[in-house]
């Protein structure tokens, strides 16, 4: 209740660590592989959902940090609040109302947490089996319900890589906001695509 006050008065300012694995995510979803490649759309749409991706993947692995709950949940809530204070940005740069920004936010941040519950749940059960991830990124990413649609599998190798990655990551550099993503040429490429 404090911090949401503090925050409508303009006093929180969300943590330089969240600040930081923020930018990991969106420079992330910036690589152009993903659209030229990997068939994402590259729409506005398209681009939400791989920051989407990003974040979720991000959140997962804070929920792992073994140095407290309390910290995991003030770095995962600032992340989040930095997430939504950018998409508030980007909306207002696209020239979108104060009135419309205020359902648009609502409807975005709902549908990040029902992305961000599919990907938890398919991280939870990716050992051994990525069907899982194939299912949910075809439905949150490609918005179809065919799992085998372009891209799909080449995308589900590169958030496992993605995910394999945050977890070797040290949690005090998590904590930090220090989270270095491997580039493309560790992302085994779809059939007959060259990535760069």
């Amino acid at each position: 209740m404090l911090r949401a006050l503090l925050k409508k008065l303009g006093f929180f300012k969300p943590s330089q660590a969240s600040r930081g694995l923020y930018a990991t995510c969106v420079d992330e979803a910036r690589r152009e592989t993903y659209y030229t490649q990997l068939s994402v759309p590259d729409t506005v749409d398209g681009r939400f959902d791989l920051i989407s991706l990003m974040v979720s993947l991000l959140l997962y692995r804070i929920g792992r940090l073994k140095n407290g709950n309390q910290q995991a949940t003030r770095l995962g809530q600032d992340l989040f609040e930095v997430m939504f204070a950018d998409m508030d940005e980007n909306l207002r740069a696209m020239g979108v109302s104060d009135e419309g920004i205020k359902y648009r936010i609502r409807d975005m941040s709902s549908a990040f947490m029902g992305r961000m519950r599919a990907y938890t749940l398919a991280m939870e059960a990716a050992e051994g089996d990525e069907d899982d991830w194939v299912n949910a990124l075809a439905r949150n990413v490609y918005r179809s319900d065919d799992a085998t649609i372009e891209g799909v599998a080449a995308l589900t190798g590169r958030v496992v890589i993605l995910s394999d990655a945050l977890s070797a990551i040290p949690d005090d550099a998590i904590s930090q906001g220090d989270a270095t993503l491997p580039d493309f040429a560790h992302t085994t490429p779809a059939p007959g695509a060259e990535v760069t």
